[in-house]
């Protein structure tokens, strides 16, 4: 009798104790909660503190690198007197429309490719050729063609843009589950239907993939552009301090073109999320 009385009172122990150990303590639960945060955070303060540091104690010449806290004044100065806003105005106004140019383009001439073989061995080489040669090299013959003014920056941008968005489109269009198609066909479906039912729902994640590649090389061809003959723009900007060594006025510009490339990335993926909910996959770790 006391022998089952002992057992039972050890089973309540374990019991109660269990589920306490396996709470674990509160910075347990924080961690497994936000250790991504927490390691990000941790990285951004070693990595900026060392920084700041090798600055400061001379390590490193300021005249080749300014100090974090020196590039967070002036970039709260240029949006505090807003003498920053025209540049990032001139630089949007050229990559928003180079980049809907190549969207417009991209997409229908890529969706083409993909469906008839004729026109995708037509154009494939040349537009590998284009794909395979840098963009910046064709900036003098733009110059020559349109001027210096914002056409020619345009078509920069557009040429280094349209191509990624053909290359993504035609890939999502020929990775189309052909038994889908061919039971569209069987219910004597149209190529229209075919193409607005089949074909755009399972390219467009290849298509919003594209459009998040293309917003980083667009970013980059529209510094490129404001490089030569221009008196605006984040490009504009970086050059004319990096003349003067003004180091911490050229990682204002990198960091207002970092920011864009993030934000507009995060803007893509959401919509992906959005539109595709079943192409997106959650990683346990």
């Amino acid at each position: 009798m006391a022998e089952t009385q002992s057992v039972k009172a050890f089973e309540r122990t374990e019991r109660a104790v269990v589920p306490e150990a396996e709470e674990g303590s509160p910075f347990r639960k924080i961690w497994n909660r936000h250790s991504t945060a927490i390691t990000r955070i941790i990285a951004a303060i070693l990595f900026f503190g060392g920084w700041e540091w090798a600055v400061r104690s001379g390590s490193v010449n300021p005249l080749f690198i300014s100090s974090p806290t020196m590039i967070s004044i002036r970039l709260f100065e240029v949006f505090a007197d807003g003498s920053i806003w025209s540049h990032i105005r001139a630089s949007g106004e050229i990559a928003g429309l180079g980049f809907v140019l190549s969207v417009v383009v991209g997409v229908p001439l890529g969706m083409l490719m993909g469906r008839v073989k004729l026109v995708r061995d037509t154009l494939e080489p040349l537009i590998m050729a284009k794909y395979s040669s840098p963009t910046v090299a064709f900036l003098p013959l733009l110059i020559i063609w349109f001027g210096i003014g914002i056409l020619s920056k345009i078509v920069l941008v557009f040429l280094g843009g349209v191509i990624v968005m053909i290359i993504n489109t035609e890939a999502g269009v020929a990775n189309v589950d052909r038994q889908l198609v061919e039971t569209a066909k069987s219910f004597t479906a149209s190529e229209y239907q075919i193409l607005s039912k089949v074909v755009i729902p399972s390219a467009v994640p290849f298509i919003l993939t594209g459009m998040r590649l293309a917003v980083g090389r667009i970013l980059i061809l529209v510094v490129v552009a404001e490089l030569y003959g221009s008196s605006a723009g984040l490009g504009y900007i970086i050059f004319q301090a990096s003349a003067n060594y003004d180091t911490a006025m050229v990682f204002v510009g990198v960091i207002i073109l970092a920011a864009a490339g993030v934000v507009l990335n995060a803007l893509l993926r959401a919509m992906e999320i959005r539109l595709t909910p079943w192409t997106t996959t959650l990683a346990k770790w």
